[in-house]
């Protein structure tokens, strides 16, 4: 009995044979100078497609840095045995320029060129999404983090996994900062695009706000890249919104905290997700006491199941890896994807897709982001913490955990502070 998953990697396989061929891709490299040609039998090719350029950059900067200081970890403690045969791992990095078809061409380059035998993507649904739909058409594992779930299972998935946050936890993050403002009830003035990630935002959000007694404005859905945002302060000033929320770029939020600013209109509080990750994006807008969801940070009480280090280790070893000055809370999730398909090769003992799934169906496991374990959906929901933005009088900025609801061995390290 041929299996359906068997039958779309045979499919898969003679597709890749004839597209080979046609393209005539004798051998090539990536930039890190890796080859995949006659030693393609020795390593286990590792694929992974991530914005390097474009408008999701600041996402993409570092990950194949800590991508590859992981699979290094692997490697040298002696690699991997899959199918009778011990193998390191090798990576291959592909940019999807910030362009959700883009992820999905260079996905399918990868797998049809390079014969990578997993692929690995992340940051945001824009580039998870598309290079998981590649993955399904041509029957290779993917495994993806830090897209909040709602977006990357908009569609069933068969050979794709992902770990990331659902929008519950991100709301339950925005509660806290709203509680610690002192504002327990009112309106909440809604900042969300026309895209999957806004409308998910929208959906759960008023819900969520009228089983916590506050009220609903939605000023609108806006398309990403706008330059106006008057009749949505407008709208927001109107209504006296309290709370301002949402999930934004941050080069929109940018653009619309300035109309804010310069409307002479101040919510309370303000939480938007996405937006405020990066201390470079928040500087640039100047966004003091912005408050977010954190995803990662290095207080957390996690250990790796790789090499036993700590988170705080962990972000030791990115500033290292990238010269920054200042960990990225997307440091976690970049190591941690290599953790999830780390135990699910070590189960699996092979790179036969049916056994891969198996495997991954079955995996519970701990990692620097917590606990992972995929549900029928294929996704795993992750815990998330609240922090908050504070300009200090040196000029410089830190973001401060204000509340630690989800993970509470995660010292909180500030109280709340309002907008000035």
């Amino acid at each position: 009995m041929w299996k359906g998953r068997t039958i779309r990697k045979i499919v898969a396989v003679v597709l890749a044979v004839l597209m080979t061929g046609m393209l005539l891709t004798a051998c090539t490299e990536n930039k890190n100078g890796q080859q995949d040609a006659a030693d393609a039998e020795d390593y286990i090719k590792v694929g992974i497609v991530i914005p390097q350029t474009g408008v999701l950059t600041a996402f993409g900067a570092g990950t194949e840095e800590m991508t590859q200081y992981a699979l290094d970890q692997i490697n040298e403690a002696g690699g991997l045995e899959v199918d009778g045969t011990v193998k390191k791992l090798k990576l291959f990095v592909g940019d999807s320029q910030s362009e959700p078809e883009k992820a999905r061409q260079v996905a399918q380059q990868m797998i049809s060129n390079q014969n990578v035998d997993v692929m690995l993507t992340s940051h945001t649904a824009d580039t998870t999404v598309l290079v998981s739909e590649a993955c399904e058409e041509a029957g290779i594992l993917c495994l993806s983090v830090d897209t909040p779930d709602e977006a990357w299972a908009a569609s069933d998935h068969q050979y794709s996994y992902h770990a990331g946050f659902n929008t519950e936890n991100e709301l339950l993050c925005f509660l806290d900062a709203w509680k610690a403002a002192g504002v327990t009830s009112g309106k909440i003035g809604v900042m969300h695009a026309d895209d999957a990630e806004g409308q998910a935002m929208m959906a759960a959000i008023t819900a969520f706000a009228a089983a916590y007694g506050y009220e609903i404005c939605d000023p609108g859905a806006y398309t990403p890249g706008t330059s106006n945002y008057s009749s949505m302060v407008r709208r927001l000033k109107e209504e006296d919104c309290e709370i301002v929320a949402g999930v934004m770029l941050t080069s929109d939020f940018g653009t619309f905290y300035r109309k804010l600013k310069a409307s002479g209109y101040m919510p309370e509080v303000c939480t938007v997700a996405k937006a405020a990750l990066f201390e470079e994006d928040v500087a640039a807008v100047g966004a003091d006491r912005l408050c977010s969801e954190v995803w990662w940070t290095t207080e957390y009480p996690y250990v790796s199941s790789i090499s036993g280090e700590s988170c705080e280790e962990i972000g030791q070893q990115w500033l290292k890896l990238t010269k920054d000055s200042y960990v990225s809370a997307l440091a976690g999730y970049d190591y941690a994807n290599v953790e999830i398909l780390y135990q699910i090769l070590k189960e699996a003992k092979s790179l036969d897709i049916e056994k891969l799934c198996a495997a991954a169906d079955t995996l519970d496991t701990e990692t620097v982001i917590g606990r992972v374990r995929f549900n029928e959906q294929h996704y795993s929901v992750q815990s998330l913490v609240t922090g908050q933005w504070i300009y200090n009088e040196d000029g410089t900025w830190s973001r401060y955990i204000i509340a630690n609801t989800q993970v509470p061995d995660c010292p909180v390290t500030s109280e709340f502070r309002k907008i000035k």
